[in-house]
This record gives C-alpha cells, sequence and structure tokens, in this order.
C-alpha cells in the first residue's frame, strides 16, 4: 500500500517522496482524529481540481478548440497544520498535534497508558499540474480532464476524470462592455482500496479583452468529499481502543472548500495562451496555464 499511496502522488501531484510514509501515519489514528489530520489534505485534492477552469468568459460563437497544461501552487495556511485531537474519558488535550501537512506529533498521558498522535510532513505548499482539453461551440464550452486507469500492483488502479461545461451569458446581452460567463464542473480522482474523491463546483466570471490582453475575475462555489480507506495499526500498548484493537476503517471527509474569488489576466500570441491567477479561499492558490487554442 505504501508505494500506491507515493505512485498516486507521483501521478497526480507531481511532487516529492515525503508522502511516501502518509499512509503508516493514517493507522496511528482512530476515526475521529484521522478525519482531523486528513481533512488539510482532502481541501487540497478539491482546491487543485477546482481551479483553472478558465482564462476568459469569452466563448466562441462558432467552432473553437484547445489543448493545454494547468499548473499550480496551493499555499497550505498556518491553521490547518495543527488540531487538536479527540480523546478518550480521563485524558485532557492540554497541546494540539500535526495535521497531514504539520511538524511534531504529540502524545498524551491518561489511566489507560500513552495516546500517540503521528508527525506530519511538514511542508507549507503543494504543486500541482495537470492536463486539460476543451472545445467550444454555439457559447458553449466543454472542458476535460482524463487520466486512464493505471495499474498499481494486482487489484489496485488509479484514474482522474474531470469535466466542465461553462455557458455565454453575454451573448444575449447586445452592447454589454466585459465578457460573462457561467460555469459547472465536476472531478473525481480515484485509487481502488485507499482514496475516491468527487469535487463539484459553479462560478460565474466576466473578462474583458484589450489586444492581446484579457483580465478576468469569478466567483466560485464549491464543495469536496474523499472517501478514505485504511487500516489502524494494532498497538495493545495504547490508550486509544481503537488503536487497541486495530482493523480497516473508511470515513468520509469533507474539503474545506466553500467559496472562492479569482483574479487573473491572460496573454494571447498567436495559438499560445498563457495565463496566471491567484484565488482566496481556505487555500490561496497561485495558478498558470499553457494552452494551445485553435
Amino acid at each position: 500500500m505504501k508505494k500506491i499511496f507515493t505512485l498516486l502522488v507521483i501521478s497526480f501531484f507531481l511532487s516529492t517522496p515525503l508522502f511516501s510514509q502518509i499512509e503508516d501515519r493514517f493507522g496511528a489514528l482512530n476515526e475521529k482524529n484521522v478525519i482531523e489530520y486528513t481533512q488539510p489534505f482532502a481541501t487540497t485534492l478539491g482546491t487543485a481540481m477546482n481551479s483553472n477552469g478558465y482564462y476568459t468568459a469569452n466563448i466562441p460563437k462558432l467552432f473553437g478548440f484547445q489543448i493545454g497544461f494547468r499548473g499550480m501552487l496551493i499555499l497550505i495556511p498556518d491553521d490547518q497544520t495543527t488540531f487538536t485531537p479527540t480523546l478518550q474519558n480521563g485524558y485532557t488535550s492540554n497541546k494540539t498535534t500535526a495535521t497531514i501537512y504539520g511538524d511534531k506529533g504529540s502524545a498524551y498521558a491518561g489511566p489507560d497508558g500513552y495516546i500517540v498522535t503521528p508527525p506530519g510532513i511538514n511542508i507549507t505548499s503543494i504543486p500541482v499540474v495537470y492536463p486539460q482539453i476543451g472545445a467550444s461551440f454555439l457559447g458553449i464550452e466543454v472542458l476535460l480532464r482524463y487520466l486512464p486507469e493505471i495499474p498499481l500492483g494486482e487489484n489496485d488502479k488509479l484514474s482522474m476524470f474531470g469535466i466542465g461545461v461553462s455557458y455565454s451569458i453575454s451573448q444575449y446581452i447586445p452592447l454589454l462592455p466585459v465578457d460573462i460567463a457561467a460555469q459547472i464542473m465536476y472531478n473525481t480522482f480515484t485509487v481502488t482500496n485507499l482514496i475516491d474523491v468527487s469535487n463539484i463546483a459553479f462560478n460565474a466570471h466576466a473578462s474583458k479583452t484589450f489586444g492581446v490582453f484579457t483580465p478576468y475575475f469569478g466567483l466560485q462555489y464549491e464543495s469536496t468529499s474523499v472517501d478514505l480507506e485504511y487500516d489502524i495499526t494494532a498497538d495493545p500498548n495504547s490508550g486509544d481502543p481503537a488503536i487497541r484493537s486495530g482493523g480497516k476503517k473508511t470515513v468520509t471527509i469533507d474539503g474545506d472548500n466553500n467559496f472562492r474569488a479569482t483574479l487573473g489576466a491572460s496573454l494571447q500570441l498567436a495559438i499560445i495562451v498563457l495565463n496566471a491567477d491567484v484565488s482566496l479561499s481556505s487555500q490561496t492558490v497561485l495558478s498558470g496555464g499553457l494552452t494551445f487554442s485553435f
């Protein structure tokens, strides 16, 4: 399983092997605490997949096609690096412990022995890269993000699928000085026997083109749900009865993904479009894109 999670991160985040030990750390937490420990990561998954869905609100009235890559840097705020764990009767949560992104774990003394929580990986930002293609016709644009099933071992597979639909609103408002569009996006990301992520986002965005330069702005509502399946590593000396007994667990984690505001600009040079933006939400996102637009 450790290999699976490492490949997950390499395939999706193109990140470092820092994540290779995360699954083992899940096994030191009961169901309530693993939700708190993992929620910032669930938020990152949602933040990544709900980002960079547009760089203009000007949707071609005739046919258009684009293919490109989306990259972003997701910044982890300090308040998502620690949490206060839920402990058994007789124990006091007199100090916080690390989330998945934090530094040091903690130990809590009580009548049944120590309850120990694991450390995090001590990072403050996550890079993300994925491909995206799109096609437009009569004021409607469809975006597709896709990663085919990749076998991981004998029974496990990794896959990603995302679709977005944008619709031009400004085409119905003559002489409007800006372009306005509405968009809905749905994304999934799965590693069998480990993690199943689903995201949905609704936004409205506007842009104004000045020659080759197009500033844009958007407001978005979004949500993220992550199903995590993990094994608690049985420890007969733990003060937590759930850790003493061990066993396979499945929990649902809601990411802290609600509203975001995005401000950015794109530059079109012949068929090449470069864009950059910043999104303000529970995790700030610095995004960029390279698109070939036809």
